[in-house]
Formats: C-alpha cells, structure tokens, sequence
C-alpha cells in the first residue's frame, strides 16, 4: 500500500524476541506467573489473579468438569436443570436471594449474573462485582462455595423450575435445533453424545424423580472436578488465604464416580443422513471428519495451531474470492479445522446452494480444495498473510494491558478443563512473532490432503421439507469427489495487484483556518478552509486505533416518497469497491491493511464512518476522501445483486421470524407511505441511476459535514492527514437540515392477533408504547430506569414464581427527531396456550408500578448503573456519542446534570410518576403471533 505520508510510532512496547533456531518446540508453554494456582487438599483447584480493569470490580468463576454426556437417561437434561437450580436456593441464601443480594451491589442477572452448560463443563459466573467492601468479597466466595456444595434443591423449587426450561426450550425450538436433533446420530456416530445436549428431554424435564436430580448434583459437584477463578482489584495474598479457609471445608466425595470422557467410534465407512424442515430456505451439504487430538502445552502443539489457522484463512480467502467472481453455484462454502467435541477435532467443508444446484455446487468447492491438494497455496498467499497476522499480533500485545478481568477468568477454564497453560501477553506475542515467519507454504498447503482421511467420513445435508426433494446421494456425492481427484487441474493463478493503490496521487489537500480548543473534553474543534468541521479528541482506551463519524443533516427525509426504494439502496455501495477498484480488486489491495470504511443513509442524517490502526491510519483517511470524491458505482454488481434479492422472492419457504418481524414492521408503519414491504413492486422502484444520484446529492459538499474522530494517534498525524485529505474534499456554501416527517405509529390502544405459519409450540408477545414528550433529561433517565425496574419485576414475577418464559426483554429509550418521545418495548415468547394469561399480567405489573416502586428495585437499578457509568465513560462508541450531543444540541454528556446527579438524587415518587405519565398517555401496539392451525 503507497503511504504519501510517513510517521513514526513512539512508544510501542518492544520484547527481545527468540528466533526459530534456539526454541526448543519440546519444551512447555510457560504459566504466567501472576496467577496464583493452588490444589487444596479436598482437590478443589483455584487460580487468582490481580487485574485493575475495571477498577474497584471483581469476577468470580466457578468452573465445572461436569456436562450433560455424565447423564444417564432418567437424568437427560439434569445437567442443565442443575445449574439453574444454583440461583433457586442455597444453605446461606435461600429461595432466589442470591440474584436479589447481588442486584443490590450493582450486578445484573443475566447480563453479570449467569451461568452455562455444555455437553462436558459448567460454568458459573458473577462479573465486575464493586469490590471496595471487604465483606461483599466474603459473601461472593460464600455464593461460589454453596454452589459447589451446598444447594438446596427444594421440592418447590425443583417444580417451580420445570416450566422455565421447558419455556427455555420452546425458544430455542428453531429448524436448526430441529436439524441437529435429526443429525446428531450420523454426527457423532450413535455414541452418547447423539443422545445428551444440554436442554435435554423434555420428557423428562416434566416428571424426572426429586432424587434423580439431587443424585446427579451428589456424584458429579464434586471438589476433584471442580475450581474457581478469581479475577479483580484485590489483594492476592489476602485472597489465597480467604479460598483457602473457606473452601478448604468442603468435604472430598468418599468413592467417587469416574469422570469418564466419551470415545466415538471410528466408522470406517462414510456415513450420510437427509435432515429436512418445512421452514429451511436452501439446501446444505456438509463433509465432516473427525480426528482424536488430545491438546498439550508443548510449543509444538501452539505452532501447529498457527499452521491450521493459515490453512483455514487462505482456504475459505479463496471461496470469497470465487463468490466475489460471480456465477458461482453455490451462495456460500466454507472449509475450518477446528474443536469438535472433549479430545476430537474435524476438518468441515461446508455449502449451501439452490435446490437443484448442490451436486454443481459440491463439484465446484471441492475442486478449490483439490486444487490446493495438488497445487498448494501460493508463495503470495501465504507471505500475505504471515504480515497481517505478525500486525494482528503488533495489536494484541498494544491492548494486553486493557484485557478486562472476564477475558481473564474466561482464558482460565481452558486452563482447567484442558490442563492449557496461561502463558503471559508477552510470551504470546514473542512467540508469535518468532513462529509466524517460519511457517512454509508446504506444510499448510499439506494439511488439505491430511485433513481428507477415509477414515470418520460423514456426510450430512439439510433440505427443505417437500416432495420429490432433489438431493444428491451418498454415492453420487462420492462419484464426484472422485471425478474431481482423478482430474488434472490448473493451478490457482494469484492475480494479486501488487501495482494497485487506493489513490495514484495525492490530493491538493486544504489549510486549518480556525482552531479551538476543547479543554472540557480534552479534545481540538478545527474548521477547514473547504467548510468542513473536525473534532478529534484524543483516547487511549483501545490502543493503537482510530475511529471517524463523518456527519450531516438530511438523509432520507428530504426526499419524496417515490425516491425511498432507490434511497435504501445507497447502501449497496458499500458492496460496488471503491474509485477504480471493483470489490475483489479492493479486498486484495486491503488484505494487510485494518482500514475500513462504510456509508450509511439514514432517516434524518447521512454519515460516513471508518477506522483502522495506527499503522493504516492513512489508508483510512485515503478510503474517507474516496467515499466523497471517487465513489465507485458497478452497475453489473448492482444486477447482481438485485437478481439476488428477486430470486429470494420465489422461495415457498416462510421464515417465521421473518414474517413476524414483517408484519411487525407493518402494524407500525400503520399506512405511513414512506414504508414499503420487501416484495417485487418494491424492487421494481430501485433504479441504479438514481441510487447514483442520490448518493451523489448526499455525499457531495463536506462543508455540510461534521468528522469527528477519536483515537490515540498523535496530534500532528492527524492535522496532517485532515488537512491532506479532509481539507481536499469539495465544500460548497449551502448547509442543509432535515425535514420534519409525519408519525404514523397508531395512536390509542391496538390491539392484534396473528396467526403465523411456523413448526414451534410457541407464541410471540410484543408491546410497544410510545409517548410524546418535551425534552428534559430527568424525564429521560427516570423512563430509562423504569425500564430496568420493569425488567426486575418480570424476572421474578413472570419467570420465577409464573414459571411463564424463559427470557422477557424491556427496552426503554427515547428519540429526539424529528421531535422527542419516549417509547418502550416488551417482548417473550411463550406457550401460545398461556400467551394471553402472561400478557394480562404484564399489563398488572405496568399498573402495579404506578401504584408502588420498591425501594429496593430502584436501589438494584441505580446501584447497576452507577458501577458501569466509569468503564462506558472510557469507550470510543461513548465518546463519539458525547461530541455528536454536544454538537447537535449543545448538550454536555460528561456532566454531573446529565446523568450522575439524576442518579443521585432519585426517588420512588420518581419512578412512580414517571410511570403514570408514560402509561396513562402512551400509544400502544399490543401484538400475540400465534401458531397457524394446521
């Protein structure tokens, strides 16, 4: 890539590295030393560790050798029951006052309160828990420390908890649930894994015995299959010795069970399965071969791992570039070696494509893999990337120092349930820098013949649920892969641009005529001598890396109704490449290279974002000035496209989920004429040429613009290159606003019923509201944490003691254009024979909240809020925010008035007032999709 303007990078932390020639791939992958580690003598292990981000906080895990392949078959699904019954009752906090301890420190369930399971590990944790308070410390480990040993598995708790998961499997309850059900014999060859995943039987879900349960609990939470990672703000010393007192009680499990891990045996011979569904679209075929890998620590096993990840890169590089190409016969392929199950790999070549097209299309993706079998990759393949990785791994060490406790906590089950070392980030990055330039063309381009064994062979395909469904048999499958590896094929040809540049020259450029100074936001306003705007503040928080938000009024409301199809398709710029470079040309000359850029027309503003690291920063200036002066327009690319979009038209297939959001979308627009269904007359009304003119009559003047950019590049770079680049765009004198638009939504209260095609149990509840307002930022917080208190009262009320759904969702927020509301959205699904009884009592909690805020609740929401308000803060998406605002309207997000002193000075009559006003005036959508009767 040309850069027209050089800087040097001061201040990147540089290691002594270690050459190829004096590491010994023998010898272990070193444990960071800053994590003590510990077995206690009941066999407990504990790993903790000091970490400062974020501040004052800390993560507590808990780590289980234990999954649903343990089960026997009157426990299917016990494993997963199991850790829901962790937040029902313990010894110390009984009932569910664990999650209502914890929402009193700040700590949200679901979002930092949560847990999963697997087919072979649990895991438990409480994130960024405020950890001033040494006996917050003491009651976190003595949560940790019942869950391991102590729950208490009530009879009513168990009941209580069956409906939950029975809802929790009703959502999940999609076509590829319904697909994998179908599959998993063939997948992993009749072994139990084909018989367990975590949601289970419902079967037995519904009538499993209480002892069933608590037998499971007995025999696999157990000391020796357990641990706990502890990451955070905290003395280390002082926390060794609290682990040790505490959980040094628990008694070892007297004879216990072995931990035995699943064999799946060999099939010698390729196996095949047909798996269909009335609501998939495409036909799907993939080639799946497992192999035993048993994960070490030696340096060897940590290159390898490089070696794959090449393979996997340069291999599915070259199906993009087949698609990008056109006229491929297939829509998507994808070829990954990668984790399969506990102690297995599988090399996955995968595709999807049109009923009728799947055996030209396998042909066609497995020619690609063939071609590297006797061809291999090319020299300039693989020295691509070895200099995109060797950035990548630049990047990586730069941000090792804002790695938050979770990622740590997250990196240390691997460290316990696959006996992986911890290495530090320097290691990691001196290794990769030392290893990355030794691996040779040879051993990645041979991996492809490795990876295609005889042995383990299975051959799956997903399909559309019809009669006379044409897909290709197990032999005719087979019959091609050997017409392809008898063939003699041409070796891929690397058309690489190595001549090609973003820009053949550098622009006249502009001069800074004003420059002020910030200081509230430590950032520098300068206006150009072409009209144009810029602000750049200066932040560290991601290192290394620089964003701009490019924006201006108007956008879609300044246009008639008649231009809306050609407007949304402006987007599909982003698709056409850039200046003289078609897509595949561009995604070449980028391949090294973070910039990034996209274009974006929304309904009252047109904006232009892009970002890169600080070594490509230039190149996203350069993709900046092209977005405005040298957009490029392909008018094949923009057929094909929109072929695309006709044929998706023709498919008997409905998705539920997009007839519901369909639908949805047409409840709301309530006739409103500038909103159009996605059908024939809609694309009919895109035309190329004036999606061109739009885009042009959008993107023309940057003296309409406001760039705002954040980051920690150096001062005097980023003056430079917004005087070269920014200042060389076209600025004409005329400012543009928006257009005020109609609202539309329905007002009073409606109410809907719709039935909906779809193969699930399973009923869809929506409310939406919304309530026109004069703007004030009390009113405006005060909605934001009724939200939050709402979503409290219907965890509890509606999940827990209702045992209705399994997740309900509550978002409350508020608009500024054209004009300020306030709106909220409440939406689960559930079981369509209960659908109406829950929708009832959402609308008792909305009454109830007006009557009564709890004291409690409110202290829960402000606590939360409080506790994540440091780390937003420090955030480039928060920052870009914070400039727009003041911009836009003057307003200091940063200040006390904005958001802290709301916080501070909060009350229930708040709440309660704010919730009177809102539902006794708001606008109110009330819709149930229900399943069609069939």
């Amino acid at each position: 890539m040309r850069k027209f303007l050089i800087f040097i990078l001061t201040g990147i932390i540089s290691f002594s590295g270690f050459s190829q020639n004096t590491l010994d791939l023998t010898q272990e992958v070193p444990f960071d030393n800053t994590i003590r580690r510990g077995v206690l003598s009941n066999g407990l292990t504990y790993y903790i560790k000091h970490n400062e981000l974020p501040k004052d906080k800390t993560s507590f895990y808990l780590y289980q050798n234990v999954g649903a392949v343990l089960e026997n078959d009157k426990q299917n699904g016990l494993a997963h029951f199991l850790e829901h019954m962790a937040f029902n009752g313990t010894t110390h906090f009984p009932g569910n006052t664990v999650i209502d301890w914890l929402e009193k420190k700040g700590v949200k369930f679901g979002k930092e309160i949560n847990a999963y399971t697997s087919t072979n590990e649990t895991v438990y944790n409480l994130s960024e828990v405020p950890t001033v308070n040494e006996k917050v410390i003491d009651s976190c480990l003595l949560i940790l420390s019942d869950w391991c040993n102590e729950l208490s598995l009530t009879d009513e708790e168990i009941d209580a908890e069956r409906k939950v998961i029975q809802e929790e499997w009703r959502q999940r309850y999609n076509a590829n649930y319904r697909l994998d059900k179908q599959l998993k014999g063939v997948k992993y060859n009749h072994s139990i894994y084909s018989k367990r995943d975590a949601l289970g039987s419902m079967d037995v879900v519904k009538s499993f015995k209480y002892k069933a349960l608590r037998d499971f609990y007995h025999d696999w939470y157990r000391t020796d299959l357990q641990a706990i990672g502890i990451v955070g703000d905290f003395d280390v010393d002082v926390m060794e010795e609290k682990v040790k007192t505490l959980f040094s009680k628990i008694p070892a499990i007297k004879n216990p069970k072995e931990r035995k891990y699943v064999t799946i045996p060999d099939n010698e011979k390729p196996l095949y399965k047909v798996a269909t569904d009335k609501e998939v679209k495409n036909v799907g075929l993939t080639l799946e071969i497992r192999q035993f890998y048993k994960k070490d620590n030696s340096l060897a096993q940590q290159r390898e791992n490089f070696v794959h990840t090449f393979f996997n890169s340069l291999m599915n590089a070259r199906y993009k570039e087949a698609i990008m190409k056109g006229k491929t016969s297939f829509k998507s392929a994808r070829a990954l070696y990668g984790d399969f199950e506990k102690n297995y790999k599988a090399f996955n070549l995968n595709l999807s494509a049109n009923e009728g097209e799947v055996e030209n299309a396998f042909k066609a993706v497995y020619t690609e893999l063939h071609r590297v079998v006797q061809h291999g990759f090319t020299q300039g393949e693989i020295d691509r990337l070895k200099a995109k990785m060797l950035q990548n791994n630049e990047n990586w060490l730069l941000n090792g120092e804002t790695t938050t406790s979770d990622s740590y906590a997250k990196r240390i089950k691997n460290t316990f349930l696959d006996g992986l070392a911890f290495p530090t980030y320097e290691f990691g990055y001196n290794f990769s820098k030392s290893v990355i330039p030794t691996i040779s063309k040879e051993e990645v381009s041979a991996l492809a013949k490795q990876y295609l064994t005889e042995k383990n062979r299975v051959f799956t395909i997903t399909a559309p649920e019809k009669e006379n469904l044409q897909v290709p048999t197990l032999n005719q499958i087979q019959s091609i892969m050997a017409e392809v590896e008898n063939s003699k094929l041409e070796p891929y040809v690397d058309q690489f641009p190595t001549d090609m540049v973003l820009l053949d020259s550098l622009p006249a450029g502009g001069k800074i005529i004003g420059e002020k100074l910030n200081r509230g936001f430590k950032a520098v306003e300068w206006q150009l001598s072409n009209g144009a705007k810029v602000v750049y503040k200066f932040n560290n928080a991601h290192k290394g890396h620089i964003e701009l938000n490019a924006v201006s009024q108007g956008g879609a409301s300044v246009y008639d109704v008649k231009d809306i199809p050609s407007l949304q398709a402006v987007s599909l710029v982003n698709r056409f490449g850039i200046g003289d470079l078609d897509p595949l040309t561009y995604s070449k000359v980028m391949v090294d290279n973070s910039a990034k850029s996209n274009v974006s027309l929304e309904t009252y503003n047109e904006r232009i974002t892009a970002s890169a690291s600080i070594k490509d920063v230039e190149s996203m200036f350069q993709l900046v000035f092209m977005r405005f002066e040298t957009p490029r327009f392909d008018e094949a690319k923009f057929n094909e496209l929109m072929t695309g979009n006709y044929n998706s038209l023709n498919s008997p297939v409905q998705n539920p989920n997009t007839v519901m959001n369909n639908t949805y979308k047409t409840l709301v627009a309530n006739g409103d004429p500038r909103y159009f269904e996605f059908n024939k007359a809609y694309l009919d009304q895109i035309h190329f040429n004036r999606m061109k003119e739009i885009y042009g009559e959008r993107f023309s003047n940057a003296a309409d613009f406001t760039f705002y950019l954040i980051g920690d590049v150096p001062f005097n770079t980023v003056k430079t290159m917004v005087e070269t680049y920014i200042g060389a765009l076209e600025g004409k004198n005329n400012k543009e606003t928006y257009k005020p638009l109609d609202d539309y939504f329905p007002k009073g209260f409606n109410k809907h019923r719709v039935e909906i095609p779809m193969e699930a149990p399973r009923a869809m509840v929506v409310i939406k509201m919304e309530e026109n307002v004069d703007y004030d930022r009390e009113t405006i917080m005060h909605h934001n944490i009724l939200g939050d208190i709402l979503n409290i009262r219907f965890i509890e009320n509606i999940r827990e003691k209702e045992g209705g759904v399994y997740t309900i969702s509550v978002n409350a927020g508020d608009t500024r254009l054209p004009s300020p509301k306030l709106n909220m959205d409440i939406s689960f699904s559930c079981d369509p024979n209960n659908a109406e009884h829950l929708n009832d009592l959402v609308y008792n909690e909305l009454k109830q909240i007006q009557n009564e805020v709890k004291q409690s609740d409110l202290d829960k929401v402000v606590e939360n809020l409080k506790k994540t308000r440091p780390l937003m803060k420090q955030s480039n998406a928060y920052w870009m925010k914070t400039l727009e605002t003041y911009y836009n309207y003057g307003e200091n997000m940063m200040a006390p008035e904005y958001y802290d002193a709301i916080l501070d000075k909060v009350t229930t009559d708040d709440i309660k007032k704010a919730a009177q006003s809102f539902f006794n005036s708001a606008n109110t959508l009330d819709i149930i999709f229900i399943p069609e009767d069939k």
